[in-house]
């Protein structure tokens, strides 16, 4: 599984630039499409919500198990920013990647780092029987060194300040910046005197800031319409949401 797992190769593709598309499940359904998913070969990783959706980390680790014998990176988004410090303890289920939704300060994202990572750059707590790829590198300073290169943090900007703060994010360790528009929507339309006046001119703005950058934008997508869209105006990761709302 080691040298077949996403995980292993997922951060080089990232940093790349090139096209990556990930898919969205529902926890309670989620087993019910991994292996068409993995069928299809379409899609990189797969992505389970418990921000907005109730979680059972049971039915999670079995999910992950599942999943990653399969080869294929679970990305989890946990439930609020306040519950950074949980990281660790969601990768110890199978976890490969975290998203932390409404990060606003540079300080959120180097807590995310810290709770993600093992020392000496980290300070994540070792254990876990079902961390991903565990039985290939059972030795605690071997597996700690690689998954402190292989780890992958999404930051997810759902504010004007996230946006302003996007180059900031990317310097202090986030590896990908996922979008929020319906939150952003909101706070755009309580400060209508702000140079951001749209959906659009936000994206541009943090794409503009990741220039030079090898923290990447991933934007949830419901067509193909949608992810020529934003590939066009130069996003490379996508997220597809058309499970949830089939």
């Amino acid at each position: 599984m080691f040298k077949e797992h996403g995980i292993n190769i997922l951060k080089e593709k990232i940093i790349s630039g090139e096209k990556l598309i990930g898919v969205s499940l529902i926890p309670h359904n989620a087993f019910n499409y991994i292996d068409e998913i993995v069928s299809l070969k379409k899609y990189n990783f797969v992505a389970i919500d418990s921000q907005h959706q109730p979680l059972n980390e049971e039915k999670l680790s079995k999910f992950c198990l599942k999943s990653n014998d399969l080869g294929l990176p679970v990305l989890l988004r946990i439930k609020h920013r306040n519950e950074i410090f949980l990281s660790g303890n969601y990768l110890d289920l199978g976890v490969s990647m975290i998203e932390v939704p409404q990060v606003e300060d540079i300080s959120e994202v180097i807590n995310a780092n810290l709770y993600m990572k093992y020392p000496s750059i980290g300070k994540r707590s070792w254990g876990g029987e079902t961390r991903v790829c565990i039985n290939e590198i059972p030795g605690r300073l071997e597996y700690s060194s690689w998954w402190n290169k292989k780890s992958v943090f999404w930051a997810q900007i759902e504010s004007i300040k996230a946006v302003n703060n996007a180059n900031l994010f990317a310097i202090n360790g986030a590896d990908i910046l996922s979008w929020g528009p319906n939150d952003l929507a909101f706070n755009l339309e309580q400060n209508l005197k702000d140079p951001l006046k749209s959906d659009d001119d936000c994206i541009n703005n943090v794409l503009t800031q990741l220039k030079d950058s090898n923290t990447k934008l991933c934007v949830r997508t419901y067509s193909d319409y949608d992810i020529s869209k934003y590939n066009s105006m130069g996003v490379t990761l996508f997220l597809d949401e058309t499970i949830l709302v089939a």
